[in-house]
């Protein structure tokens, strides 16, 4: 079963499979050394497929629409997931992004349908946020005590 914002999009005989890039780069130059630099984890992506049926053409119409629905500012909407692999893996938010398809199933009354969500917010990206924050709140701070000093030095405390 997969929900978006709560709202069930039945699809017959569903599949999810998830995928996640662990960026790096090679350096090791011209030489045949292993080190890699890496690059940070990117977001997860979850691949649904599944079948519906011609006379559930609404599921096929909203599913369209949830795709193409846009924020306020003008960006691709977020929805929150609801499905066991996504909840197993931790992706609590996400987008479409790539390709949504939908094609003639070859014997059966229903359309093959696939997309992509990809994760938004992801625990990493709040890992590296907070990181970022506390980095920046402790330059502020450093940068507090310099002015102190300096203002110290200059009223000839």
């Amino acid at each position: 079963m997969l929900s978006l914002n709560g709202e069930v999009l039945r699809l017959d005989n569903m599949t999810v499979s998830m995928s996640m890039e662990l960026k790096d780069k090679d350096m090791s130059g011209q030489s045949s050394g292993t080190d890699t630099s890496e690059q940070g984890d990117k977001p997860k992506v979850l691949k649904f497929a599944g079948l519906v049926a011609f006379k559930n053409n609404k599921i096929l119409t909203r599913l369209y629409e949830l795709a193409s629905s846009k924020n306020e500012n003008n960006n691709r909407q977020t929805y929150r997931i609801g499905n066991d692999t996504a909840r197993n893996l931790k992706i609590r938010e996400g987008k479409f992004s790539g390709t949504i398809s939908a094609t003639e199933h070859s014997s059966l009354l229903a359309w093959e349908v696939s997309f992509e969500l990809r994760e938004v917010n992801s625990v990493a990206e709040q890992t590296e946020n907070r990181k970022n924050q506390q980095s920046a709140a402790a330059q502020s701070q450093n940068t507090r005590l310099e002015q102190a000093l300096t203002n110290a030095e200059d009223s000839g405390l």
